[in-house]
Formats: structure tokens, sequence, C-alpha cells
């Protein structure tokens, strides 16, 4: 709750103090992020923050880390519920927050349009970004945050896309020399809430409060990073001087995730190397394996492990591409009648006697017989 009297809209020393608070608050945030190691995951992980801000400003929950989880590809869990409408409402806000964050990085994106993927809504995303940025940098008079503020109130008046105003604010910022590098985070998400006053004193007021509390949460987002950095060097211990553990914890603390064949193109090693020091250092507690599978594994420091609850993990057996394996299934038997039982074995015959004496009186009377038919036959 913002809770501004009439007196603080229109005391011009309040709004003075506040915008002073702001630009201090932003110059610390800027400074301290001017050539940081950590500068490209810090952009990505406040992206993350500010879309989970302004997809519940748009009456969206999104939860940063399923966020994460999708941005990478990976098959996310069914919510916790049985509820089919409520398994739709998570796919429209996930649905929503891709929107915005690629509203972020089309306006960080400085890429010529022809190098646009004309199939995708990329081009569309960067006109947006590009009339917001250029209704944020016109020419106005008095100081740079006021006329931001100014301005930023202009568009919202007009019933324009807010989620381009916020996405180009950074880029703003830094294109009028406010800040060196672009912070995602200073978004001044706080003038978009129903409680936010929308005459232009209070407005510039809630826009420097935001950009004041957007500081210093963007601090505290680095000061986390910075202590899981620390913990990972800690945790692999002394190595030889020819190890490349350490620079594999140094650039697992500047990408946002990393997977082995990334790593060792980064390092110029092998990928069985690369994957055997990943191994290593989650065994040491250096790293945590956010992918829950056997392949295609990504990894990051410490307090990333959370993004590994939001996803399903690998296709179990039968869900695999390809053919499916054969499965031979019996068919039934048809109903037979009973086989009849074994035949009883007989007992044991004792030896027959035989007599061959009428057998051989035959055999001589036939020898008798041929004998005379043979005489016979030799007379003629």
């Amino acid at each position: 709750m913002l809770g501004f009297s009439a007196l603080e809209k229109t005391d011009p020393a309040v709004r003075a103090a506040a915008l002073e608070r702001a630009t201090l608050a932003v110059a610390r945030l800027d400074a301290t992020l001017d050539g940081h190691p950590l500068l490209p995951a810090w952009q990505h992980w406040v992206r993350l923050e500010a879309v989970r801000t302004h997809a519940g400003l748009d009456g969206h929950r999104v939860d940063p880390q399923r966020l994460a989880a999708f941005l990478e590809g990976l098959r996310l869990r069914a919510p916790d519920t049985p509820a089919q409408h409520e398994r739709g409402a998570d796919l429209d806000a996930l649905s929503h927050a891709l929107r915005l964050y690629n509203l972020m990085l089309a306006a960080a994106d400085r890429r010529p349009e022809r190098d646009l993927d004309a199939s995708t809504e990329a081009p569309d995303h960067r006109r947006l970004a590009e009339d917001a940025l250029w209704a944020l940098t016109q020419p106005g008079s008095g100081a740079r945050l006021p006329a931001l503020a100014r301005a930023m109130r202009a568009w919202i008046v007009d019933d324009r896309p807010r989620g381009a105003v916020r996405a180009a604010l950074p880029v703003a910022l830094q294109a009028t020399g406010v800040t060196r590098a672009q912070l995602p985070i200073l978004a001044g998400a706080d003038t978009l809430r129903p409680d936010s006053p929308l005459d232009p004193d209070g407005w510039t007021c809630a826009f420097a409060r935001s950009l004041e509390r957007e500081a210093a949460d963007g601090l505290a987002v680095l000061r986390r990073l910075e202590h899981a950095w620390r913990g990972a060097r800690a945790a692999i211990g002394p190595r030889r001087s020819n190890s490349r553990l350490p620079a594999a914890v140094d650039l697992l603390a500047a990408a946002p995730l990393l997977g082995p064949a990334r790593l060792a193109t980064l390092l110029g090693c092998s990928l069985r190397g690369a994957g055997m020091m990943l191994e290593e250092l989650v065994a040491c507690g250096g790293a945590v394996e956010v992918t829950g599978r056997g392949s295609h594994r990504l990894y990051g420091l410490p307090g990333t492990e959370s993004i590994r609850g939001e996803t399903a993990g690998p296709r179990r057996y039968g869900h695999r591409r390809g053919r499916p394996p054969k499965i031979l299934v019996p068919e039934p038997l048809a109903a037979t009648e009973p086989s009849p039982p074994p035949p009883p074995v007989p007992a044991r015959l004792d030896r027959l006697e035989v007599d061959y004496t009428a057998l051989d009186a035959l055999l001589a009377d036939t020898n008798r017989v041929v004998e005379r038919v043979q005489a016979m036959l030799k007379k003629r």
C-alpha cells in the first residue's frame, strides 16, 4: 500500500526527496554491476522476477522457477490440483509470462529487424518495444527521472500496452544515461497497482519509490548470487594449478544454467571431461542438477535446485520416441477336454517257450513240392 496523502502529491520537497533516494539507489546498483562477472546471470534471474511481478499486476500468478524450467524447454509437472480450469489458468499464466519475457528480450535486442525470425512474434514484439522506447526517450523539460515518469504515465493514460512500456523502461534508463547497464528489474511496477495515484505528482512519487525498492531488490539478488558463487568455490577446496574445476565454477556462476556440451565449448575440453567435472561439482556440493534426467542435463549453482521440483523428469518407458517396443501378449487358450489318465503299466510277463516242430514239417513239405514241379518242367 503506497498510501500517498494529498500533501505528498503536491509538496515539491516530498517529490524531490523521493526522486533523490531513487537516484541514489539506482546509481548504487548500477555501479555495483558495472563490469561484474555475474551480470549476465543477474539479468536473467531479475527478468524472471520482473515477469513474475508484472504478471501478478495483470492478474496472473507465475512461479519464477516454473517459468525458468519452461524457458529451458523442460517438461513441466502437472499442477497439484484435479480441477481442469485451474490447470488451464496455469497454462494461461505461463503464456502471458512468456509474452512479457519476450517483450523484455525484444526491447534489449539490438539486432537489425531483418535478422529476426519472421515466423515468430519477434517482429511484433520489436515494434511494440521500439514504440514504447521512442515515447520514453523523447526530449522533455526537467530532470531525466521525472521526464521518464511523465512519459510512462502518458503511455498508460493512452491505454497502450503496459507490457511494452515496462519492458522498454530499463532500456530507456540506459539510453538516457541514467544507467550504464541494462537493469531489467527497474520497471516502475508500483505505479500500476490499483491503489497507485494517477495524478502527475503522485505518479512521479510512486515511480521514484518503485525504482528505489526495485534497486534494493536487485542488490539482494546480486548478493545471493555472489554468496552461491563463493560457496561453490569453497566447496571444491584447493586444487592443483592446472585444474579446470575453478573455471567451471566461474562459468556456472556467470551463466544461468549450463550443460556439459556448452561447458565443453567454453573450456575447450571434451564432452566427457565436461560431464565428469559437473558430476564432481555435484558430488562436492558446488553445483546441482536441475533436470532430473539421464541425458541432456542442465546444472546450476546451489539455490537453483527448486527448478527440478517444477519438472516432470524424463519420459518413462513406453513414452520414448521411435518405434514402440514389441510386447508379446499371449492369446487366450481354447477350452479343451481334460486329457485321459495314462494307461497302467503292465506287469512283467514270463518268457514264452515256442515249439517249432510243426513249422519244420511245413517247410519240408514245401521243399518237396518245389522239387517235383522243377522235375516236371525239365521233362518238357
